[in-house]
């Protein structure tokens, strides 16, 4: 159904539901500490485990990157359409370019060699592992991957600007989505993960000459979810009058999908060799929870969140720089705890409380305060790349 355009104010709840996400994922983080899996790779893991961990882990990967990739592709056209190309990419390149590469360089080594320095008692000098052993089988880009496959999406959102520019105007009519748009979106996002499952485990990330980590399986899908807050964008999506995903269908729809998703996670996929019928469930399961989920929060913040309330604009101001410290923040707490006998709810709860106060108040009176130095306005906003 097609209705007349109306002006529409900011979208605030995108903003709150980019920051809700951000410390969903420092939560995440400390969370994979405490799994019943001893990942050797992870950077401490603590003595105390719990199941609830595994669960946890595995239905909050769902959607945290599929929800960020939305967002991104819902802000960037406007941005691009304002700025031009050329001023367009100024600005990726100061936000997400050199961000990401010092990241990579200067703080992805301290990640990975924190997995030595957790577990051994004398481990390897730092400078000889960064020299040696992180350019090598321990390489790793750390958080920043999304700054190098959010750049990744950019540079492709501006070649198909400069082909079809036109593509790129704002639909004179907002239309709503057909019955039949989420359901072929999820099959879509379900054929991709099937397909590259079938060549790579589920959870693999491959190392793309340095320049690039990436999840093969899911690639194609977050490539989706960025095309998606695209389309989303061009038709006026979570505008007054445009579509607004209703709250009760998409919430009972997400929460249904939780405990399919889980129950056939655990049961069909937890195994070293999965069959292929099982990966087309799985895959099936995935795509449908990422989907249910990333709109159910969407309707739940649009509902409830949407709102330019202090504490929500100086979390939003921040979010970037969370996302950018909070493994620095997290890994030397969680060494401090690693080998504590305390109640693990207590630890957790402790350390996840502790690492997003830190993260937060570290943004918001150092980094923020530094940054302001030689600007005229020292409330710099520092949201996450849009």
């Amino acid at each position: 159904m097609n209705l007349p355009v109306v002006n529409k104010q900011r979208v605030y709840f995108l903003d709150n539901l980019k920051a809700f996400i951000i410390l969903l994922m420092v939560v995440f983080h400390v969370a994979m500490g405490y799994t019943t899996w001893d990942l050797k790779w992870w950077t401490v893991n603590d003595v105390q485990k719990h199941s609830f961990f595994d669960l946890f882990i595995l239905e909050t990967d769902v959607y945290i990157m599929p929800i960020m990739f939305l967002v991104a592709g819902y802000f960037a056209p406007m941005v691009l359409l304002k700025r031009g190309v050329s001023g367009f990419w100024q600005g990726k390149l100061k936000r997400i370019v050199i961000p990401w590469v010092g990241g990579v360089l200067f703080i992805a080594p301290f990640v990975a060699y924190s997995t030595f320095y957790s577990r051994m008692d004398t481990p390897p000098n730092y400078f000889s592992f960064w020299a040696t052993g992180f350019w090598g089988p321990y390489y790793q880009q750390a958080q920043y991957w999304f700054l190098g496959v959010l750049a990744l999406f950019f540079l492709l959102l501006t070649i198909a600007y400069q082909i079809n520019p036109a593509y790129f105007k704002k639909s004179n009519q907002l239309a709503t989505p057909s019955f039949w748009f989420f359901p072929a979106f999820a099959l879509f996002t379900a054929a991709s993960f099937f397909i590259a499952n079938l060549f790579f485990w589920n959870d693999a990330w491959v190392n793309v000459q340095f320049l690039f980590m990436l999840q093969p399986v899911r690639f194609i899908l977050h490539l989706c979810y960025f095309g998606l807050g695209v389309y989303a964008w061009k038709h006026s999506w979570f505008t007054p009058g445009g579509y607004n995903p209703r709250l009760l269908p998409w919430c009972m729809s997400a929460l249904i999908m939780l405990f399919v998703f889980l129950a056939y996670r655990v049961t069909f996929t937890l195994m070293p060799d999965v069959p292929v019928v099982a990966k087309v469930g799985h895959a099936l399961t995935h795509a449908t929870f990422s989907l249910t989920a990333t709109f159910a929060l969407i309707a739940l913040f649009q509902r409830f969140f949407d709102s330019n309330a202090y504490l929500w604009r100086r979390l939003a101001a921040n979010s970037y720089i969370i996302f950018f410290i909070h493994q620095c923040v997290i890994i030397p707490i969680g060494c401090a705890v690693q080998k504590m006998q305390i109640n693990v709810w207590v630890k957790y709860l402790g350390v996840s409380l502790v690492t997003v106060l830190l993260c937060f108040l570290i943004a918001e009176y150092v980094i923020t305060y530094l940054l302001s130095f030689g600007k005229q306005n020292p409330n710099t906003n520092t949201q996450l790349p849009k």
